[in-house]
C-alpha cells in the first residue's frame, strides 16, 4: 500500500519561491522593466528543477525529489521569450493519468506495485531528471541525480531517454563536465545495490562513448553529487555519505551520515585510468566550482580545485545545524598529501565559471550566498551574489535583502574570450511578494545596477542549474 500525501504546508522547499507550477507556456516578447537587452547576448538559457506535478507521498527531501521542469528564455539581441516544459517521463505520464502521485519520495524507501502503474513500471525508481540541463553534441539533455538523462527538443518537448546509443544505460550523473579544448565529456555514475560503486565514462565531442563505464575501486555505496576536471584528470571526493538500501527496505534512511570514515579524494587520470588517493577530514561538497593543474617549486603536478564545502550532508540527516565555507585544495600529484586553505567561512552554493574556462586555471567563479544582514531562514534560499577573484584574492558582492537569487550563470558577451567580458544572468526573486524577475548583470561588476530586468510572465519556481547555451 503507498503511504499517504505529505502535509505540504509543513516543507519550506515546496512553498514560497520553491513552490511548484503546472502552466506550460510560451511568450514573446518579454517585458523589459529596467535597463536594455544588449545585443551581444545572442542564445538560450536553460535552467532546470525539481517541480512536483503532485502532492509528493510519504516524504520530500529538497533537492532529491521532484519532477524535472526546464525553463527558457531565449534572446536574439532585440527581444526575448519564454518557455517551459515538464520533461514527460513514463512515470510523470502515468501519474498523469492517474491524477496523483504513484512514486514516493525517495527517503521512504516504498514502489509502487503493478496495480498502480503496470507491470513494465512496477517496483522501479522513477526517473527524476530535474538537476541539470546541458548541451553536448548537438542534444539537450535534462540530467538526474545517477540516472539515465532525457534528451529535449529545441523547443523543450521530450524526445525520450538517452542512452548513448544504450552503450551507458544506467545513466550518468546530474553534473557531468565539458573539457572545453577536446568538446569531451566526462562524467562518473554511482552504484547503490551492486557494484561497481563508482565508475566513470568518456562521451567524445562527436556524442559517442570513448570510454565505457570504467570501475574506479570503493568499498560500497557513496552519494557523490559533482566532480571537476582538469586537462588530465577527473577529481572526485568520496565525502562519508553512505546509502543503506537495506535500512531503507525496513523503513529506515536511505542515507546515512558517517564521518568517522573521514573524505576520500581520488584523481584518475583521463588518458591511462590510474587513480591517486588522498585523504581528507569529513566534510560534504554538493558543487565544484573548477580544478586545474600547475606545477610546483619542485617540479611536480599539482592539481587546484575550488569549492564550497560544508559540515555536513544536511537533508535531515544530521541534528545539529550545518555550517560551511570556500575552499582551495592542492593535491600534490607526487607526494599524494593534500593541504586546504580556507578562502572564506560563509555558506554559499552553486559555485559557476565561464564554461570555457572549465579544467583550465581560472580568476573568477561567482556563487549563491546569504546577505550578512538580513540571512535567509529557508535552507537552500540565497540572497547574495558574490564574484571570487582569485588573483587579487578581492570578493566583490550584490545584496539582495528580501531578494532571493538563483545560480549564477555566466553568458560570454558575442564573440569575446576574456572570462569577464560577459554578463552574469540568473532568476531573482521577490521574497514578499513571490513574483520572479530574469535579471542581468555586467559580470565585471555584479554590483552595479543590472543592464537588464526582465518580467517574467510567471511565477518561476526557485530550481536548481542551468546552462547558457551561444547561439554560435
Amino acid at each position: 500500500m503507498l503511504p499517504d500525501p505529505i502535509d505540504t504546508a509543513a516543507v519550506p522547499q515546496l512553498n514560497g519561491i520553491f513552490a511548484p507550477t503546472v502552466d506550460e507556456i510560451d511568450t514573446r516578447p518579454l517585458e523589459v522593466v529596467q535597463g536594455a537587452l544588449p545585443r551581444d547576448l545572442v542564445g538560450c538559457y536553460l535552467r532546470n528543477g525539481p517541480n512536483c506535478r503532485f502532492t509528493p507521498l510519504g516524504s520530500y527531501t529538497y533537492p532529491l525529489d521532484g519532477d524535472g521542469m526546464v525553463h527558457g528564455l531565449w534572446f536574439d539581441g532585440d527581444s526575448a521569450r519564454y518557455a517551459n516544459h515538464f520533461v514527460r517521463t513514463p512515470a510523470l505520464e502515468v501519474e498523469e493519468r492517474a491524477g496523483r502521485a504513484l512514486w514516493p519520495g525517495v527517503m521512504t524507501g516504498q514502489f509502487p506495485g503493478a496495480d498502480e502503474v503496470g507491470q513494465e513500471l512496477a517496483g522501479t525508481d522513477r526517473d527524476a531528471p530535474s538537476i541539470h540541463v546541458i548541451r553536448h553534441a548537438g542534444r539537450i539533455l535534462a540530467l538526474a541525480e545517477g540516472a539515465r538523462a532525457f534528451e529535449l527538443a529545441g523547443d523543450l518537448g521530450t524526445i525520450g531517454p538517452y542512452t548513448f546509443d544504450g552503450i551507458l544505460p544506467s545513466g550518468l550523473c546530474a553534473h557531468p563536465k565539458i573539457d572545453p579544448v577536446t568538446g569531451e565529456m566526462v562524467l562518473f555514475r554511482y552504484g547503490l545495490e551492486s557494484p561497481p560503486w563508482l565508475s566513470w565514462s568518456v562521451v567524445g565531442a562527436d556524442g559517442r562513448v570513448t570510454r565505457c563505464e570504467t570501475p574506479i575501486d570503493l568499498d560500497g555505496p557513496y552519494m557523490i553529487h559533482d566532480c571537476a576536471i582538469t586537462a588530465s584528470y577527473l577529481v572526485l571526493y568520496v565525502c562519508p555519505l553512505r546509502f543503506d538500501v537495506k535500512a531503507a527496505n525496513r523503513g529506515g534512511s536511505l542515507l546515512a551520515w558517517q564521518p568517522e570514515l573521514g573524505t576520500r579524494i581520488v584523481a584518475v587520470e583521463r588518458a591511462s585510468g590510474a587513480a591517486r588517493w588522498f585523504d581528507a577530514a569529513p566534510c560534504w561538497i554538493w558543487h565544484f566550482a573548477n580544478a586545474y593543474e600547475r606545477s610546483t617549486e619542485r617540479g611536480s603536478t599539482e592539481i587546484v580545485v575550488d569549492y564550497p564545502c560544508w559540515s555536513h550532508a544536511g537533508m535531515g540527516l544530521v541534528s545539529e545545524p550545518v555550517t560551511g565555507g570556500v575552499v582551495r585544495a592542492r593535491l600534490d600529484m607526487a607526494s599524494g598529501r593534500a593541504s586546504f586553505q580556507d578562502l572564506s567561512d560563509e555558506m554559499s552554493e552553486f559555485p559557476r565559471l565561464d564554461d570555457r574556462r572549465v579544467g583550465q586555471c581560472h580568476r573568477y567563479f561567482h556563487m549563491a550566498a546569504k546577505d550578512p544582514d538580513s540571512p535567509t531562514k529557508v535552507a537552500g534560499e540565497w540572497n547574495r551574489l558574490v564574484r571570487y577573484d582569485m588573483e587579487t584574492g578581492r570578493i566583490q558582492e550584490r545584496r539582495g535583502g528580501t531578494t532571493r537569487f538563483g545560480e549564477a550563470v555566466f553568458a560570454p558577451r558575442r564573440c569575446s574570450r576574456d572570462e569577464s567580458d560577459g554578463y552574469i544572468v540568473t532568476y531573482a526573486y521577490d521574497g514578499e511578494t513571490l513574483s520572479t524577475s530574469f535579471v542581468i548583470l555586467d559580470a565585471a561588476d555584479i554590483a552595479a545596477e543590472p543592464v537588464a530586468t526582465l518580467r517574467m510572465p510567471q511565477r518561476v519556481p526557485f530550481g536548481l542549474h542551468g546552462s547558457w547555451l551561444p547561439a554560435d
